[in-house]
């Protein structure tokens, strides 16, 4: 059992009625033990209620302690203006997955409002003790720790180097901060085994093909032009760096990079991929985590006003905000609404019995409706999606036509029509609309690039691949990406990536199922290069090849 939470005040900034801290202190204490009666893994949580403008700071800085950055300021800055021109602005709370989760409550919401956050907040740290995603977060790093240290090293870096170069560093940095390994449990591993590992492989080939190792393991009579392969694979691997194209791009910089980098710059790009990577699976889980959190707030807090822990008027509070929250928004996903209406969706049709071989061979559309062999699975269903599943196995599983539908995800427009602004659905095909939903929620809008060659044209130079998932890259934003690339790595850098000419939807019906639109593209494959002072472009040729 986990100890209770701690609500702190900083009395040196605000003034708070002591009779409602006491009161949201005993409030906390039931909701801790109607979390653990629901099934929810607990701990000790820190809660502190702030002021609105240290809301604001948190959210710029993403920790409640962290480097400087001009972009952090101005993010601030900015929240800042919004909240003290119209109030608004700032989230209702903000929640880490440190060691001790830590929460901030604003101190100027309705108490009401902080209640229904207390009870938000305990179903995210559920989620963050029970996601195998959000687990994998901790284990990189004590980041409240690092954060904290990393806030005090750059402060000094910034003394003995000053401001704009440390800042230059971090931008750098931060463009390629999520060009990350697309498997979220993928280990760093050291060049030199891999390259030794790979290259044990070529030699066990020249062996059998020797006739040296025993005939059960000799199950290839290779011909001149193999063993050739296998010596000239063999060479190439002694010197190629990486041995295999590597997808973790900053990491590789950072350990290769023949500026030379000194050690102060080393430190900032290691610090800046280390929170990314500790960022990494809660940018991949945020939908489940948002509706998660959403499920469960609504829940305690109905058991809270049903003991009689809260009054009818805070009653009307709670649905005030409630609806905010679930609001339906067509310019882009509600995380909250979205997500706690799957996990509704899905616990109906587990407690019904709507899954397995059976139910999903029947064709009946009106046998569906009424399908009900009383399983009730629903509950356990949804702590299965909690501990296993990322937001896009989530869509791929649960985002059906029915959902969909229900939940007008459609891709909507405004356009002008009879003297006013409309809202006009553009794209209503549940497979497209769940093929683009996938393609964000798998890499979230985060190109997927590999280093191919560190040593490029045996001249130093860096040579990149942007392995095409459905979208082009941006030009702005690549020739600027090259350039932060370059003043980390100091020598030519070329980016290996598509152009499309033209593209059409085709519909292609099976045999068997439902028929799919599928997008065909007539591309070439492009290589641009930045050599610090100019930008080039010209379509890949073999000659574009280092092997």
């Amino acid at each position: 059992m986990g100890s209770y939470s701690r609500i702190s005040l900083q009395r040196e900034v605000v003034k708070v009625n002591r009779e409602e801290i006491e009161r949201l202190k005993t409030i906390e204490k039931r909701v801790h033990e109607i979390a653990q009666e629901n099934g929810l893994i607990t701990t000790e949580i820190i809660f502190e209620l702030v002021p609105p403008k240290r809301m604001i700071e948190a959210m710029a800085y993403g920790f409640p302690t962290n480097f400087s950055h001009w972009s952090r300021g101005r993010d601030f800055e900015r929240q800042r203006t919004i909240y003290d021109h119209t109030g608004a602005g700032i989230p209702y709370e903000v929640v880490w997955n440190f060691d001790t989760p830590r929460a901030f409550l604003v101190d100027t919401n309705p108490f009401a409002l902080n209640v229904v956050i207390l009870c938000h907040v305990y179903g995210h740290v559920d989620f963050f003790l029970g996601s195998r995603y959000l687990n994998r977060g901790r284990e990189i790093a004590d980041m409240a720790r690092e954060a904290r240290n990393a806030a005090k090293r750059f402060q000094e870096y910034e003394k003995i180097y000053g401001v704009d170069a440390v800042e230059q560093m971090i931008d750098a940095a931060m463009t390629i901060q999520w060009i990350q390994d697309p498997d979220p449990f993928a280990e760093d591993l050291d060049e030199e085994a891999v390259r030794e590992d790979l290259m044990e492989r070529e030699r066990a080939k020249l062996e059998r093909a020797k006739g040296g190792l025993s005939s059960e393991f000799n199950l290839k009579n290779y011909t001149d032009k193999e063993l050739i392969s296998i010596n000239s694979r063999l060479k190439r691997l002694k010197y190629r760096t990486p041995p295999v194209p590597t997808h973790d791009v900053l990491k590789y910089i950072t350990d290769h990079s023949p500026k030379p980098l000194r050690d102060w710059e080393r430190d900032v790009l290691q610090v800046v991929r280390h929170q990314a990577r500790y960022l990494a699976p809660q940018r991949r889980t945020k939908l489940l985590n948002e509706g998660w959190a959403t499920y469960w707030h609504t829940k305690i807090i109905r058991q809270l006003f049903e003991e009689g822990l809260l009054t009818e008027r805070e009653h009307g509070v709670f649905n005030q905000y409630n609806s905010a929250v679930l609001a339906e928004n067509k310019k882009s996903m509600n995380w909250y609404r979205i997500g706690v209406a799957m996990y509704g969706y899905v616990e109906d049709r587990w407690n019904k019995g709507q899954f397995g071989i059976e139910y999903e061979d029947s064709n009946d559309p009106r046998k569906h409706l009424t399908w009900d062999m009383g399983a009730m699975k629903g509950r356990e269903k949804l702590f299965e999606i909690r501990t296993a599943y990322s937001d896009r196995m989530a869509i791929e599983e649960f985002f059906t036509d029915e959902f969909i539908r229900e939940q007008e995800l459609y891709i909507w427009e405004q356009v002008y029509w009879n003297g006013e602004y409309v809202d006009v659905i553009v794209e209503d095909r549940p497979e497209v609309i769940r093929q683009q939903l996938k393609n964000f929620h798998g890499l979230y809008n985060s190109p997927l690039v590999t280093v191919e060659d560190g040593n490029y044209k045996r001249r130093g130079e860096l040579y990149l691949k942007h392995h095409f998932t459905g979208f082009e890259l941006d030009p702005r934003f690549e020739s600027g990406t090259l350039e932060h690339i370059y003043r980390m790595w100091s020598k030519p850098v070329h980016l290996e990536t598509v152009e499309i000419l033209d593209e059409k939807e085709v519909e292609v019906k099976p045999k068997h199922g439902k028929s799919e639109v599928v997008v065909m593209r007539n591309m070439r494959v492009i290589v641009h290069s930045y050599d610090g002072k100019n930008h080039t472009e010209k379509e890949k040729t073999v000659e574009d090849s280092d092997d």
